[in-house]
């Protein structure tokens, strides 16, 4: 018996992060345009070249899903850009499928 379900664990162990993935809010191709127009500028300002070192970076931050929600938020709120929650949950999707290759706990 213990035999058959440790595959099973196995199997929901390895798929549940991608079934969780596809059903976060957001669609990354709506987030692109919204981020190079919200968001590009003040990270080419912080950190030069396009600004996606502020991503790449080895001491980043943002280590979750969460955490790059929160961190859009707060971006959102101090640039004063007026994104709604939708539009944050696009630059969310599009950052995740993009640069953080996050996984879940």
């Amino acid at each position: 018996m213990m035999i058959t379900i440790r595959p099973a664990l196995l199997s929901i162990a390895v798929l549940f992060p991608i079934a969780v993935s596809a059903f976060l809010p957001g669609d990354p191709q709506n987030g692109y345009p919204l981020h190079q127009l919200n968001c590009s500028g003040c990270h080419v300002a912080l950190y030069g070249g396009d600004g996606a070192k502020i991503y790449t970076r080895l001491d980043r931050q943002v280590q979750t899903v969460e955490g790059l929600m929160g961190m859009v938020t707060f971006c959102n709120e101090q640039a004063r850009t007026g994104l709604n929650e939708f539009e944050l949950d696009d630059i969310v999707a599009y950052l995740k499928e993009s640069f953080n290759k996050f996984e879940f706990d």
